[in-house]
């Protein structure tokens, strides 16, 4: 569709709304201008031109733009707007239950997605209800359903509407009857509160109508439609349809007839109606049964032909029986279910032997069809539907069921209520069974009515409902059955004059098959039963054996049938045989008269039943009835009355009282007989009333319609009169006297009705007699009320219970006044302490009855009774039913119908009660919940919700003193935090209820706030206002009225309603507050948290009107006000002390600052306030800061402090409520609220955030960082007994009351912590360590030696472990990674971060898991810094590498050798300096190795790793340039590292697998695929050409250090070749052959070029059949700035050479000698300084090399080693070697420098394996073996271990070099002072002469001047003979100050030592 060019219309004044009929992306097809719309959007329309509309969704009101007009359907709305609420959009043509459910489902829309994500199981549940809704509302909208199908659908839509806002919690919403919300603001708060109540159990049960759920006592209808009938009856048909109950076994209902004539169509549609049901009491199946009879000819065959021609013989033979259970559809408890329900009804055949009754149980009992093959073709569908009411109520309400006239089919019996108008006189006679001599006959019984002279009464008996009224009815014929059992309801009905002279008479026939010979045939039998008993009652319900008279068919004539048969007794009891005739008994002849004669020998049964409202079977009361015929047993009959069964008395109720009151008009002068009549009223009046209810109606009916007993009231009253005068009153008289008061409402009903009738008819006469009686008798009714209570307190109370039930009746005819008067006077009599519970009733009566609505009666009555509830409250009795007088008095006085006086009124009560009222809240809100407790709140708000500014002045008036009305408001405020803001008085879906009762608190606080300000400001109540700010504060800030929280819908409802009560609280805090003046002082600090809690709400105008409140404290704090006058302050004025006020400056505002860092940490975290407040609080507090000069730097400085901790505080809770950040997130700002909160020195938050921090640490398995954690808290205690302070407490200790008790405890946490993490070190090693403090304080303080033991012991085993080869720890790696752009939270935007990795951590699988912290992020694949544009993006960009750690381990053991399990840990822990290097553009190729350029950067992180994070923050990055030679040398060093470190693993573990890597490392470096191996080297910086141009001495210097290292390899290689020689498998020795051909090229290439080094390993000791783990910590890599070497070293700590040539044996060659001032680092030795000479000279025995001072290499200039990253499998193989724990180890470091060594002893003979190296031994003055600088012991038997850890017994200890370093024999054992790491001395091969004086040069670097002790001008002691061990390849080497220097060549002594030249 194009756009027009038209232009745009404006159409907003269309009352329009358009919903989306698909969806429309707007968006993408028109950007900038298009819509997005989904299907089912609402759109509001402003502007449209031609096709297109512009507007916006009401959904997202923010986006506006065009779309189609096609897209939406338009409905036609009313807007109506208001300022508070903005738009409210009614759709016209919805109803309000449609609109609901469409408002109602995008709500339930919205809490669906979350109820989906969190898997919520009532999501399946709230899914179907809207389905259905929606199906409703379509329905609804339709209009094509009926009156009461729509009423039908939208009560369960409304039912389902509100089971799911109960599904979900949402509001509860308050309806009528039709399911339409209530208008709220119409209602008062009780009955408000009511419907509230009672609204759970209405949404809890289904929708029901009006009494449907009542328990029968109304009536029921039972509709069946006939859907579909099908038999194979060829002829005419009935089905009779009738309820029949299994456990009676007998029908309940009469017979309905649906008669089915041939050719006329099936039953389809037909109904029956079966009325006035009830539920049954017990536990009965009811049964519809439906009985098939065929009407036809007497044998019919099923030939599958139908004969066109009708029968002439019409026989009712039964053909089939169905049958369903209905119980269910009738249920005996519980709401009744109105659902239509279609069953399908299998037809049981009759057999030729079984009739319907015994066909019916025969289906009862099998309850399933049966096996016939007429059965599959024969069935009923029919359903069923139950109605609730009477046949009126149904046929009104169900008008439609009645279309057609359906057939209604009555009870057998009578129902619960018989109205007036149902006049009924059936008479239901059962043909049960008969006997006759034949048994061949097919006996037809032919029933018809007679009256006494045999005239059969037309149309008087019938088969039952649905068919007409009939002369006689024939019953079914059974087949040749001579005892036929029919079980057949007939109904009769004849009129009440015919009814005495009435008979039913049965004649038998037999039916013939032939149709001639039936023709033909007469009666054979007869018998009749008369309808009326010999007594004159109607025919008793039971069953009669009835006298058979045979009939003479030739005598006999059906025309003109004889009456003889009348003479005859109808019943076979009556009939005697015998006689007796000479006082002998004879048969007599059997009774006969003209055709009949008595048949003994047969016999004939029926049964009858009675439903009458006119016949009566009860003799006594037909006696009654007809009192005039026999006067003389008026009187018996009278007193019999109450012994009927009452039954049949109520249903001639309207007969007897009819006789009653014509008795009592017309019988004058019998004083007996008007009490029996008044005995007899009072017992119908109860037994209406009570024993029946049902007929209350009746009664009532009957007084207002059929009364008219003029004269009645004179003698009802004279009788009632003297039985409450009687004083002397009987047992039996009391109980009358109940009874009757108990009846005394329709006692004074008659009384008054039959004065109103007098008075009519005789123009009002005797008025004024009539009311004097009245109020006699009231008065005696007073006067009894004061009699003795032991003995009439049974009939005191029931007066009290009763009486009111008069009022509406004595307000006709007396005056109000007087009855008001009557019941003040009948309450005031009852004796005190008496009968509470039922005056309590009676006055709640009077206040509900139409006389507490009169103005006149309310001034009598109110404050009797406000006086009375005032009492009874101080007695504590009957609060609930006062409470609920409280309410029903509120309830009248808030109607404006009951007059002008109501104000004055609720003066009394508020006056006399309302204290009260508030004292009872108090109380109970203290108590558990109670149900009264509500009821009083109720009581209290309606109170304060009627009261006007008048009546708080009036009320305010009564308090006699201050003091009192201080008190009341305290009790107000207490009551209103206490009972409705502190806790939920309510439920939270009572959203309406709650709202009104805030609306009324923020009325009355806003009058009690006037008061306070007026009376209280002076003198000045500070309790008083500081509660009334509570409460004002927890009135803002209770969760009912936080709207933001609620959905946009409700927000809209409550502003439209309620408006924002919290903005007008808040401008009334703010009025009290600048009305303090100079009080403001006394509420801070204590009223900062209430007013920062108030100030956090989200609403804008609030915050703007309370932060300016928090200047105003500092200001108050700042400045503290003194008085000066002398005068009494209640003597002076305001002003006055205003003006003697003068302020001083404090200075400071501690107390406020204290408190506001405090409650903003716990609101903050606690989901208050965002960051728009903490921009307007900084905006806000700024500008009044700047305006104050005194206190502007100060408040500043703390205003920012605040802003601040907000904005930590509100990153810190988002990332803690948001389950998608990670927990990495949530540490960091948790770090950084601790770093801020120990900067300020707030040490309780600190503390609470350090145990948040160990939480999270736990939660990872952060096992040494959580030790970390914890020693920030130790380290804020002392070792003191001092009290601990509340801001140090721990709650993990909480029974640590004292510095030390909680410093132990969380020390030994600590070390529990680091024993998990594996880092022992922590505990033992530290210098203010937990192992040395605990040390100190039971060594030294306390004494305690037991803890000190157990400390011990733990220590030890942390030893044991660092030691032990079965603990395993694997370094960690490190990485920097740097966050870029906007895309990450801020504490981690564009910043970088070293991160400490896990165990077996790779590059690989930690970037992996930051990008899993940020999905859709980016990984940057450089090292180059990020450019502007990524730092300022939006998205996220990561930057990962490894670094590596830059180690201390030189400062630590002071170059002292070590275990490398000892040395390892600080290798990669307690670092805090990184190094990484990134490759530079080169101008040659990237093959040119003398062209590759490298950039070093050194970064430093704020804190060390580990530490309380696994990450720290770069705080300092430095960046150099790395030569070509310079990373050549690093690389060949990293190689030569990799070839060490494999030959030190076979070493520590000889037997263990050839390691894989091996055979790739010793290929790469022999065999060079790639780069070309040394070669390239050599090309390019060993070459003339390089040479050439780099010739000053600091690249001589790195050219000879590359040359070293190159020589260096091949000792290296030769161990690696002999390892891999050891251990190759046959399949790889080709290989092995080829690498080692190719090793013997390049040494001797190597050999040649850069000379011969020693090997840096001994031989390798031979294979053995147990390892011995021993740690060779003797060989080790020595580091030399760029470079390192290896050598079997003597472990020296200081290293003096005074020589300034070495003389090398030998033949002539070129050597270098070297000197470094070494330290040891990582396992190598590294020097700082290195010192280079090359010489050459002939001599034909020794070559002297004189070198020249060289300037050393500072140790920023040299090249750092880089551990270039390890591959996994290194990583697995590169763990701890197992070994024993050896002893301390002693160096000649140790010795005394001036101390002479003696002269070893002789050594002994050794002898070497061939294949070892040959090293002469030495042994100590101990008998140790001085071998290579070790001490040793002789061989000797070793202890064994299992495992293979260690040696076996017999085991020869393997030849290697010992660990313990040789210590020669000295007599001064004292150790020289401690040296430095520095001046640890480390040592490499020499090959040239050493130059002593290198290390006394002045260029000496600042690591070779700390060995300026061995420099000393002191001459050295006496050198002794140097064994030969201490030389290499056999030479000695010199001893200055007792320290082995093995720098000489082999062959080589140094000059002028005194030493003889070693032989060759």
């Amino acid at each position: 569709m194009s756009m027009p060019d038209s232009e745009w219309r404006f159409c907003g004044s269309k009352e329009v709304i358009g919903v989306a009929i698909c969806n429309y992306p707007g968006a993408t097809l028109i950007p900038s201008h298009g819509l997005n719309i989904s299907l089912g959007d609402r759109l509001r329309i402003v502007e449209e031109n031609g096709q297109w509309y512009r507007g916006w969704t009401l959904d997202n009101q923010g986006d506006i733009g065009i779309f189609p007009a096609q897209v939406v359907h338009l409905k036609p709305v009313r807007i109506e707007y208001e300022q508070r609420s903005g738009e409210t959009i009614t759709f016209i043509q919805e109803t309000a239950v449609a609109q609901e459910i469409v408002s109602a489902l995008r709500e339930w829309g919205q809490n669906a997605r979350a109820m989906f994500l969190s898997e919520d199981e009532r999501l399946s549940s709230l899914r179907k209800l809207a389905y259905d809704l929606a199906e409703r509302r379509k329905q609804i909208l339709s209009g094509a359903l009926p009156v009461d199908e729509g009423r039908r659908i939208q009560r369960e839509a409304v039912h389902e509407l509100d089971e799911g806002n109960s599904l979900l919690g949402l509001d509860t919403i308050i309806r009528d009857d039709d399911g339409v919300a209530v208008n709220l603001d119409a209602l008062t708060l009780p009955e408000t509160f009511r419907l509230f109540k009672e609204a759970p159990a209405r949404i809890i049960s289904p929708p029901v109508r009006q009494n449907e759920s009542q328990s029968y006592s109304m009536p029921c209808c039972f509709m069946v439609t006939i859907r579909k009938v099908e038999w194979k009856v060829g002829e005419s048909a009935e089905l009779i349809v009738s309820l029949y109950d299994e456990q009676k076994q007998t029908f309940i209902t009469e017979n309905c007839v649906l008669e089915w004539k041939r050719g006329s169509g099936f039953l389809h549609g037909e109904k029956v109606l079966f009325v006035d049901l009830k539920r049954f009491s017990d536990p009965s199946k009811i049964f519809l049964v439906c009985h098939v009879v065929r009407r036809g000819v007497m044998e019919w065959k099923e030939n599958g032909t139908e004969t066109k021609k009708p029968a002439a013989q019409i026989v009712r033979r039964p053909y089939g029986v169905s049958l369903v259970d209905v119980t269910e559809m009738i249920p005996q408890k519980g709401p009744l279910d109105d659902a239509e329900r279609e069953v399908r009804l299998p037809i049981t055949v009759c057999g030729d032997s079984d009739s319907l009754l015994a066909t019916t149980r025969k289906a009862m009992a099998v309850r399933a069809p049966i096996a016939d093959p007429r059965l599959l073709q024969s069935y009923i569908v029919l359903s069923a539907k139950l109605l609730v009411g009477s046949v009126k109520q149904v046929r009104e309400e169900f008008p439609h069921l009645f279309v057609g006239n359906p057939p209604i089919s009555r009870i057998l019996g009578y129902p619960d209520v018989i109205v007036p108008s149902d006049v009924r006189n059936d008479i239901y006679i059962t043909l049960d069974r008969a006997e006759f001599r034949y048994s061949g006959r097919n006996v037809e019984v032919s029933v018809s009515v007679c009256d006494d002279k045999g005239v059969v009464l037309p149309k008087t008996v019938c088969g039952g409902a649905g068919v007409e009224l009939t002369d006689r009815h024939l019953s079914v014929v059974y087949y040749h059955m001579g005892a036929p059992v029919w079980n057949e309801t007939l109904k009769v009905t004849v009129g009440f004059e015919q009814f005495a002279t009435s008979h039913v008479r049965f004649l038998f026939k037999h039916r013939s098959s032939n149709e001639t010979k039936d023709k033909a045939e007469k009666p054979f039998a007869l018998a009749f039963l008369p309808l009326k008993s010999d007594d004159g009652t109607a025919l008793q319900d039971r069953t009669y054996n009835m006298a058979v008279y045979r009939i003479d068919a030739k005598l006999f004539s059906e025309k003109s049938i004889s009456p003889a048969y009348l003479q005859f007794n109808e019943f076979e009891d009556k009939i005697d045989l015998t006689t007796i005739s000479n006082g002998q008994t004879k048969l007599a002849p059997p009774p006969s008269e003209g055709c009949y004669t008595y048949s003994a020998k047969e016999s004939f049964s029926v049964s009858s039943l009675v439903c009458s409202t006119k016949l009566t079977q009860n003799v006594s009361l037909l006696g009654l009835l007809m009192w005039r015929s026999n006067e003389f047993a008026l009187e018996s009959n009278l007193k019999a009355l109450p012994s009927q069964p009452g039954v049949q008395v109520v249903r001639y109720l309207r007969d007897i009282l009819d006789v009653l009151f014509e008795i009592l008009s017309d019988r004058k002068d019998s004083a007996n007989v008007e009490a029996h009549v008044f005995e007899a009223l009072v017992f119908l009046i109860d037994l209406a009333t009570r024993g029946f209810p049902n007929f209350r109606p009746i009664l009532d009916l009957y007084i207002k319609e059929d009364f008219c007993a003029l004269l009645a009231y004179d003698k009802i009253i004279s009788r009632l009169s003297s039985l409450i005068n009687d004083v002397e009153m009987t047992n039996d008289s009391r109980i009358f006297f109940i009874k009757t008061v108990k009846s005394v409402e329709y006692v004074f009903k008659f009384i008054i009705q039959s004065r109103m009738l007098y008075a009519q008819m005789n123009q009002n006469q005797g008025e004024e007699l009539f009311r004097d009686s009245m109020e006699h008798l009231l008065i005696s009714l007073a006067d009894f009320m004061g009699r003795d209570v032991r003995v009439f307190q049974t009939a005191q109370g029931s007066v009290l219970k009763y009486i009111p039930t008069i009022i509406p009746d004595l307000m006709r005819v007396l005056d109000p006044v007087v009855i008001a008067s009557f019941f003040e006077q009948m309450i005031g009599n009852v004796p005190i302490g008496s009968m509470f519970q039922q005056q309590i009733d009676c006055i709640l009566a009077v206040v509900q009855s139409p006389l507490f609505r009169l103005a006149e009666c309310r001034q009598v009555l109110l404050p009797f009774f406000c006086e009375y509830l005032h009492d009874l409250e101080d007695s504590r009795r009957e609060s609930s039913g006062a409470s609920k007088v409280l309410m029903e008095m509120l309830v009248l006085l808030s109607d404006q119908t009951v007059g002008p006086s109501r104000f004055q009124d609720l003066t009394i009560l508020i006056e006399k009660l309302l204290r009260k009222v508030v004292r009872s809240v108090i109380q109970l809100a203290n108590k558990a919940s109670e149900p009264v407790e509500d009821n009083f709140l109720i009581i209290m708000l309606s109170i304060f919700r009627q009261m006007t500014d008048i009546h708080y002045e009036q009320f305010i008036a009564t308090f006699e003193s201050d003091v009192d009305l201080v008190d009341f408001l305290q009790e107000i405020f207490i009551s209103f935090k206490g009972s409705l803001f502190s806790k939920s008085v309510f439920p939270k879906e009572w959203s309406d209820m709650i709202m009104l009762q805030n609306t009324i608190m923020l009325q009355a606080l806003t009058q009690f706030s006037r008061i306070i300000r007026i009376r209280f400001l002076e003198p000045f109540q500070q309790q008083l206002w500081n509660n009334f700010f509570q409460c004002a504060v927890e009135f803002c800030t209770q969760e009912s009225l936080q709207l933001e929280n609620f959905s946009e819908n409700k927000q809209k409802r409550i502003r439209r309603r309620y408006d924002d009560m919290r903005l007008k609280m808040c401008f009334e805090v703010r009025a009290m507050w600048n009305s303090l003046g100079s009080h403001k002082r006394n509420f801070v600090p204590d009223l900062v948290a209430s007013l920062l809690d108030m100030s956090l709400i989200p609403v804008e105008e609030l915050r703007m009107a309370i932060i300016p409140i928090f200047f105003d404290m500092m200001q108050c704090e700042f400045r503290l006000t003194k008085s000066v006058h002398s005068t009494e302050p209640q003597q002076m004025t305001a002003g006055r002390r205003l003006q003697d006020e003068y302020w001083i400056i404090q200075g400071k505002f501690a107390a406020f600052e204290t408190n506001m860092i405090k409650s903003l940490d716990v609101f903050i975290e606690g989901g208050r306030g965002d960051s728009d407040y903490a921009v307007l609080f900084e905006e806000i507090m700024k500008e009044r800061c700047n305006n104050n000069s005194q206190m502007r730097e100060l408040s500043l400085r703390f205003v920012d402090q605040l802003v601040k901790q907000m904005k930590l505080l509100l990153e810190y809770r988002d990332v803690m409520t948001s389950p998608d950040v990670d927990i990495e997130s949530r540490m960091c700002c948790t770090v950084n609220l601790l770093e801020y909160y120990e900067g300020i020195s707030k040490r309780e938050m600190y503390i609470r955030y350090l145990y948040k921090l160990r939480d999270l640490h736990l939660h990872l398995g952060n096992f040494t960082e959580v030790a970390f954690t914890l020693e920030h808290h130790a380290r804020l205690l002392i070792w003191t007994d001092d009290s601990l302070p509340t801001p140090l407490h721990c709650s993990d200790f909480p029974h640590d009351q004292t510095h030390r008790e909680l410093k132990e405890h969380l020390f030994y946490e600590m070390i529990r912590y680091f024993d998990m993490g594996k880092s022992w070190e922590y505990v033992i090693n530290r210098e203010n360590g937990v192992f040395n403090e605990l040390r100190t304080l039971y060594e030294s303080d306390t004494y305690e030696y037991q803890k000190m033991s157990e400390l011990l012991r733990s220590m030890a085993g942390f030893y044991d472990k660092v030691i032990s080869p079965h603990e395993t720890r694997v370094p960690c790696e490190y990485f920097r990674v740097a966050y870029y752009g906007g895309g990450f939270p801020v504490f981690w935007r564009n910043k970088a971060f070293v991160y400490r990795g896990k165990e077996c951590d790779n590059i690989r699988d930690f970037t992996e898991r930051v990008q899993n912290r940020f999905p859709g992020c980016v990984t940057l694949k450089t090292m180059d810094p990020p450019s502007k544009d990524i730092l300022e993006s939006d998205k996220m960009y990561l930057q990962i590498w490894k670094v590596e750690p830059v180690h201390q381990i030189d400062d630590r053991f002071g170059g002292k050798q070590v275990s490398h399990r000892i040395r390892n840990f600080y290798l990669c822990n307690d670092v805090h300096t990184f190094t990484y290097y990134r490759r530079l553009l080169s101008h040659g190729k990237d093959s040119d190795f003398a062209n590759l350029w490298l950039e070093r950067t050194t970064i430093t992180t704020r804190s060390s790793l580990p530490g309380i994070l696994r990450w720290s923050e770069v705080r300092e990055s430095i960046t150099g340039k790395v030569s070509p030679i310079q990373t050549a040398i690093e690389t060949l060093q990293a190689k030569n590292d990799d070839i060490f470190r494999l030959v030190e693993k076979h070493l520590e573990n000889p037997l263990a697998e050839l390691d894989p890597q091996i055979g790739s490392i010793l290929g790469g470096v022999l065999d060079p695929a790639v780069n070309g191996g040394i070669s390239n080297y050599e090309k390019a910086f060993i070459s003339p050409a390089y040479l050439d141009v780099h010739k000053t001495s600091e690249d001589r210097k790195e050219i000879d250090a590359l040359k070293d290292l190159i020589a260096n390899q091949i000792p290296l290689l030769q161990a690696a070749l002999e390892i891999y020689d050891q251990k190759v498998k046959e399949p790889m020795r080709p290989f092995y052959n080829h690498i080692h051909d190719c090793y013997l090229k390049q040494k001797s290439h190597v050999e040649v070029h850069y000379g011969i080094r020693p090997p840096v390993f001994p031989k390798l000791a031979p294979k053995r059949s147990v390892a011995a783990n021993r740690s060779y910590s003797n060989v080790e890599i020595r580091k030399a700035g760029s470079f390192v070497s290896y050598d079997n070293r003597v472990e020296s700590g200081i290293s003096s050479v005074s020589d300034s040539s070495a003389t090398l044996s030998s033949t002539p060659r070129t050597g270098v000698t070297s000197k470094k001032s070494h330290s040891r680092v990582g396992g190598s030795l590294s020097a700082s300084t290195l010192s280079l000479a090359r010489s050459s000279r002939d001599s034909s025995s020794t070559l002297t090399l004189s070198l020249a001072p060289a300037t050393p290499i500072e140790l920023s200039q040299t090249l750092q080693y880089q551990r270039q990253p390890r591959r996994d499998a290194e990583k697995r193989h590169s763990r701890p070697g197992s070994g024993l724990l050896q002893p301390r180890r002693s160096s000649f470091a140790e010795e005394e420098p001036g101390a002479a060594a003696p002269s070893p002893p002789p050594l002994p003979v050794k002898r070497a394996p061939a294949e070892h190296f040959a090293t002469p031994s030495t042994t100590t003055q101990n008998g140790g073996l001085l071998q290579n600088g070790f001490l040793t012991t002789p061989r000797r038997r070793l202890r064994t271990y299992d495992g293979g850890s260690g040696m076996n017994e017999d085991e020869t200890p393997p030849e290697k070099p010992p660990l313990l370093p040789a210590k020669l024999p000295s007599p001064t054992p004292e150790l020289p002072p401690k040296a430095s790491a520095a001046t640890t001395t480390k040592v490499i091969p020499a090959t040239l002469e050493f130059d002593r004086a290198s290390l006394g040069s002045p260029t000496t670097p600042r690591n070779s001047s700390r060995s300026s002790r061995s420099t000393s001008s002191t001459p050295p002691p006496p050198v002794p003979e140097k064994p030969a061990h201490l030389l290499r390849d056999g030479n000695a080497s010199p001893l200055r100050d007792g320290i082995a220097s093995p720098l000489l060549l082999k062959g080589a002594a140094p000059r002028d030592s005194g030493i003889d030249d070693a032989p060759t």
